[in-house]
């Protein structure tokens, strides 16, 4: 029996970030910054309704975040680019959902998970792992991208995977270490089209090269790199289009919601 599968890019508002730290060409010098789009990915599936990453918390700019973060990496967001706005505009209320899956555990990534208290929540382990160490550190300068107040607010019924995941007939979670100990990423395969969402593994057409480039700050570049070449054999073998996590010039020619970036059947 063929299932329908509808797929939408949720618009989270926009981080903005130095350009060096985002695709490392060794210029310390360039003190030049640029737009980044904040997303999440909701899917709706005969199966279930999916929910893949949730973007910034509500105070992120209002205390939410340590003054460090949102001076390294300000947020604009308007009262339509909530979760909760761009899930309606889908005709979702957060309540529907069955499934969350973080990518990862980032600033970015993990906001509003009060939203969804009685959700599957699907995590990469050692991530979630690492994200709960550092929290714990009295100075958030050393709590790296992650947010004590995030986690406390995850839904309760977690499942932590380290590895390739197939979680509904048409969808895959992707192992791509690198970025973080563990980072997921997301296959989507309908009769017609093929999508891509390797998260943080791939933040820019920039970094996803060819030559591939690292961001400044991996958690370990080797993998990240490895991750990267991952994604480029499996785009070259089905001829998947590749939706990379911050690209602002992608974004901007992307379908977002209500309008479905694929419609289709599985």
């Amino acid at each position: 029996m063929k299932r329908k599968i509808e797929v939408f890019l949720l618009d989270l508002g926009t981080l903005y970030a130095k350009r060096e730290s985002i695709v490392c060409r060794g210029c310390p010098q360039d003190q030049s910054r640029i737009d980044l789009p904040v997303m999440a990915v909701l899917v709706r599936h005969r199966d279930g309704i999916l929910l893949f990453d949730t973007g910034c918390r509500a105070d992120a700019m209002d205390g939410g975040w340590p003054e460090p973060m949102q001076q390294a990496f300000p947020l604009t967001r308007s009262s339509e680019q909530t979760l909760e706005h761009q899930l309606k505009l889908c005709g979702v209320s957060p309540s529907q959902i069955d499934t969350v899956v973080l990518s990862h555990l980032h600033l970015d990534h993990a906001g509003n998970g009060k939203l969804f208290p009685h959700a599957r929540l699907i995590v990469p382990a050692e991530d979630y792992s690492t994200a709960c160490g550092l929290v714990c550190e009295e100075d958030p300068a050393r709590r790296g991208g992650y947010i004590r107040q995030d986690l406390e607010e995850l839904p309760g019924k977690v499942t932590q995977i380290s590895r390739d995941t197939q979680l509904f007939p048409g969808i895959r979670l992707l192992w791509l270490p690198g970025h973080t100990p563990g980072l997921l990423g997301m296959e989507i395969t309908g009769q017609e089209k093929t999508l891509l969402f390797p998260s943080d593994a791939v933040y820019t057409a920039d970094n996803y090269g060819p030559p591939p480039i690292s961001p400044r700050s991996p958690y370990d570049k080797s993998l990240l790199l490895q991750s990267i070449q991952r994604i480029r054999q499996m785009q070259e073998q089905s001829g998947a289009q590749v939706i990379f996590s911050h690209d602002i010039g992608l974004w901007a020619r992307l379908p977002k919601a209500p309008q479905p970036l694929l419609s289709d059947s599985i």
